[in-house]
């Protein structure tokens, strides 16, 4: 997968944080919660993100499936408390793309794996 998705959203994570803590009170950020819950979850999805950016699959095994659980778990809350009509939008936005990008990640397969186990390729030009 390309970094372009992790840095993304890793940068909208750190842009909203530091917004939401030292510029609280522009429009933007008012779609934003300032709370200290919000800022820890942000904090440590940001987290993830920056261990998976400076790491090169395959991952750990471990690491995957903690940063799985982490972005099911997440992502789940994101929707469940969005459609509660309790979390602001900027939230919403940010928590799902990061979600979605450590799923992604957690989901890489391990490239000597995939080659053993993929089928031999045919010759023949009707089989692709």
């Amino acid at each position: 997968m390309s970094k372009l998705l992790l840095l993304l959203s890793f940068m909208s994570l750190v842009i909203l944080a530091i917004g939401t803590t030292f510029f609280a009170n522009y429009p933007i950020f008012q779609l934003a919660s300032s709370s200290s819950f919000y800022e820890h979850i942000r904090e440590i999805l940001a987290s993830i993100l920056f261990l998976q950016l400076i790491t090169h699959p395959p991952r750990h095994l471990v690491f995957r499936i903690l940063s799985g659980l982490v972005a099911i778990s997440i992502g789940g809350w994101a929707i469940a408390v969005t459609y509660a009509s309790m979390m602001p939008l900027l939230d919403t936005l940010s928590l799902l793309a990061s979600a979605a990008a450590i799923g992604v990640t957690a989901l890489e397969v391990n490239p000597e794996s995939a080659k053993r186990n993929r089928p031999e390729k045919s010759t023949s030009p009707l089989i692709a």
